[in-house]
Order: structure tokens, then sequence, then C-alpha cells
């Protein structure tokens, strides 16, 4: 049964606390009872070290109770490498997220559904070695675009400590924590940088009733049917009415041909290539190349070819000809993203801003300090942050040791979750092949009151340049006031993603 009480845990800071939830009973608790009205998919984030039936009998009864609203519902398994949602379903996976983003499989084929459920399964399909990269793969954007005009929900079953939580957050509105208290702890920060707002927290439910609602089948029973392993809820509200009665009014299950699962075109249609007709006069200067380069080339090369190139030609010409360059390939920039930093304090003046960097960066050399400029309730705010990170390990790891040398201040923020921010846009304002010299030009900028810093960006050739930063965003919008101070300076005020080579770790 569901406990409307909080869990016996203590809840992470800005998340709600657990509440037990028996799936058995289909009662759905009234923070996911009904549908959400926030843009993008629903995360499913769970525990993996929590019990796994407990984990997808939830999702389902979940996915189930959002259908019998009447809203078309489709679950994704996004526990890519270790899936147990289909089989718990009865239905071992067959196609689906890894061979839609990978192999171009049919989206609409690979979603199947669910037997006296109603709502529609995307198992995970075919098994990757990198999982990562489909969380991160750019066509998240457009199937999240194709559910969002067709109306349908889509609720994402991820893991919580999925390396890419992050990347396949930003695509989400909302999220749904399943497990104990250690799936807080995994996705609080992750959730937080993409600004997902957590709805409620499922916890399984405890002592010998529930141990016994959720045992596994004997070695050798016969699988529980899903519609055995949800009985029939008591009378109440339609969504915990199971899929297919009259109160669940329209989720019976559809046929396979009628479910409606958007199908975006993967690949723009290239046009068809029209044949063009040779010309007679192409022919003509064609043939002519080719008997000029017998001439030239016969003598050389075929022995008794008759020679009517005078040699004296020959010669001046091959004096003449000196060996082209060998051209690379085109040289380009090979530094990382780099969108963490950590916000360490703030200050209403960019001067008091400037000292407080100076006297930090003798103890922390390794983290760069730089300033934000930024508008925040009406004024402007000179923000200090600390590095310039690829990954949230290392940004933590950076977090923590400014915290405890007392550096960063946990208040100007709201809480140490917050410290970590991701910042991914700048203002590019030069590059130099010579760090002094872009130091230098640094220097010049923050004379003129425009904070600017410095970072090292390796190349294809094997060298290394520096470009001059200035801010650090999570959007346009919060980039405003800085590009105001670049325009009237006749700076440039073109909003790159800020890359480079991190600096070393500290010793």
């Amino acid at each position: 049964m569901t406990d409307p009480h909080p869990h016996g845990g203590a809840a992470e800071p800005g998340l709600p606390a657990p509440t037990f939830f028996d799936p058995s009973f289909e009662r759905l608790p009234a923070p996911v009872a009904a549908e959400t009205n926030a843009e993008g998919p629903l995360l499913l984030v769970f525990d993996p070290r929590a019990d796994h039936e407990w984990l997808a009998d939830a999702a389902v009864a979940l996915a189930t109770g959002w259908q019998a609203t009447g809203r078309r519902t489709v679950l994704a398994d996004l526990s890519l490498d270790d899936p147990f949602l289909g089989d718990r379903l009865g239905m071992p996976s067959q196609e689906g997220i890894v061979d839609i983003f990978l192999y171009g499989a049919s989206l609409a084929r690979s979603a199947r559904v669910v037997p006296g459920r109603g709502f529609v399964l995307i198992s995970a399909g075919t098994f990757t070695e990198d999982s990562t990269a489909i969380l991160r793969h750019p066509r998240w954007e457009q199937l999240v675009s194709g559910f969002r005009s067709t109306g349908a929900a889509l609720l994402l079953f991820v893991p919580a400590d999925a390396p890419a939580l992050d990347a396949i957050a930003r695509h989400a509105g909302e999220a749904i924590l399943l497990g104990g208290d250690g799936v807080a702890r995994d996705a609080a920060l992750p959730l937080a940088l993409a600004g997902v707002r957590v709805r409620a927290h499922l916890a399984p439910p405890r002592g010998v009733a529930a141990a016994a609602a959720l045992a596994s089948p004997r070695p050798g029973a016969s699988p529980v049917p899903p519609a055995g392993r949800f009985p029939e809820p008591e009378p109440g509200q339609p969504w915990t009415q199971p899929a297919g009665t009259a109160a669940a009014a329209g989720a019976a299950s559809p046929p396979a041909a009628a479910v409606p699962v958007p199908e975006p075109g993967w690949e723009e249609p290239k046009p068809a290539k029209r044949r063009r007709a040779v010309s007679p006069l192409l022919l003509f200067l064609l043939l002519l190349a080719l008997a000029a380069a017998a001439l030239w080339f016969g003598p050389q090369y075929v022995e008794g070819f008759p020679d009517v190139v005078p040699a004296t030609l020959r010669g001046t010409a091959q004096a003449e000809a000196a060996p082209a360059p060998r051209r690379s390939g085109p040289v380009a920039a090979a530094g990382e993203e780099l969108p963490y930093s950590v916000q360490v304090s703030n200050y209403q003046s960019a001067q008091e801003a400037a000292a407080f960097i100076s006297e930090q960066s003798r103890r922390f050399p390794e983290a760069q300090f730089f300033v934000v400029p930024e508008e925040q309730g009406g004024m402007l705010w000179y923000k200090v942050m600390a590095g310039m990170v690829g990954d949230t390990t290392a940004v933590l790891a950076l977090r923590d040791r400014l915290l405890e040398a007392d550096v960063a201040d946990e208040e100007v923020v709201g809480g140490r979750y917050d410290l970590v921010q991701r910042r991914p846009l700048a203002f590019e304002l030069g590059e130099f092949r010579d760090a002094e010299a872009a130091r230098a030009r640094a220097r010049e900028l923050s004379g003129r009151e425009i904070p600017a810093y410095v970072s090292p960006v390796p190349y294809t050739d094997g060298t290394e340049r520096w470009k001059v930063y200035a801010g650090a965003f999570p959007d346009s919008t919060r980039a405003e006031a800085l590009r105001r101070t670049l325009a009237a300076a006749r700076l440039p005020t073109r909003l790159v993603a800020r890359a480079g080579r991190p600096p070393a770790a500290p010793k």
C-alpha cells in the first residue's frame, strides 16, 4: 500500500521527503497521481542498488496510472547497461533505444503496447559499450520535440549513477526519484545542474509484509504475469483503476498500428541529383590535355616513344619545378568543453572582486578565479567563479577543497549543491599564440572594467594557443549585461562554448 507519511530517512536539502509506495496496490501517491504540467519528459530516476522488481513495478504503476487518465503515455528504458524493465513485464528486450539512436531503427516499430496496461514500452534494445553516447546524443532534442507536438507523455526510466544523467536531464521538466536515500544523494547534483524539479521521492515499503509483497518467484517457478502482480485496486479515482476498465476510459490497449508514438525524420531528405550532359568543349579540352601529357611524359616512361619536346624546354621546366609543399589537414581546436565552475562569492564592485581574486590566486593557482558581471534582482553583481572543469567529479572535488579552506561561501547561493554551476557560454575576445600576450590582453581589458581571463587550447597540429574569454553564463539572457558592455567598447559580442585544457590537478 501507499504510506502518505514520509520515509524514516532524512531528505536531502531541497528535495521532497521519501514516501513509502507499494505498487502492487496501484494506488498512486497524490504528488505523482496526475500528469505533469512541466515541459519535456518526466525522469524516473532510480537507485540501481534497490530491489529491481520493486523499481520495475513502481515504473509500471506510474505509467499505467498516467495512461488511465487518458494521457497517451510512453515508458522508455534507459537502463542500458543492465536492463530489467522488459523482463519484469514479460516482454524481453528487442529493438529499442540503442537501435533507434545508433542503427536508425523505426521508433514506431520499436514501441510496443504493454498487454493489459495500455501504455507503450520502448525497451533498452541492443547492448552498447558506450551508453553515455546514447544519453548525450543530439537527436534527443528532435525526439522530445516530437512527443511535445503530439501531446504524448514520455517517461524516461534512468539509473541515478548514469554518467550522463545531467545531459539527458536537460531535456526533462520534472523528475520522480525511485529507491532509498541513496538515489537522492546520487541524483541531487545532476538534476540541480540541469534545472530539473524533483516532484516526489517514492521509496519501497519496509517490514515483513513488504518483503512478502516484493518476494521474487522461487527458482523454476513460472513467471508471474503482469496482471497477477498488479491486483484489482480499491475503488477510487480513474488513475487508480487498472487499464482497460470502464473507469479508465480510453486506457484500453490499442492495436500496434495505432500506437501514438511520434516518428520524427532522423535524416533530412536529400534532393535527387540531376544528371548533367557532358559539354563538347569540355570533352575536347580533356582530350587535348591527355595528348599533351602523353607527349611530355611518354619518352620518360615508354621505350621508343618519340620525343618531340625540345631538350632546353624540358630542362628549364624541370629546373624551375619545385616540390609543392605537402598540406596537412585543416588545423582545428582540440580542447574539451569546460562548462562547470564553482561560485565562490558575490560583490557589488569590480574592485572588491578583483582584490579577492588577487589574494586567493596565490593560495590556489590551479583553481583559476575569474569574475562574471551579471544582473540579478535589478542589481549588477560581480560573481567570483573558480575553475573551468569538464566533468562533475572534478568540479565536486574543487568545491569541497574550497569549502574546506573556507574560501567558498555556500550562503551566497543557498546551499553547497548550488555552488556548482553549469555555465558553458562565454564571450571570446581573442586568440594568441603566446601565453603572456594573452594574459597582457586580459589585464588590459580588466583595466577597462571588462573582466577577462585566459584558457589554454590545444590544436590538432600539436600546438597550443590561448583564448581570452569574458564571463561564463548558463544562457544568453544572463549574458545580456556583459554583452551591452562589450558592444559599448566595440568588442566582439559572440557567445561561444567555453573550451580548452583543464588545469592540472593539485599535487
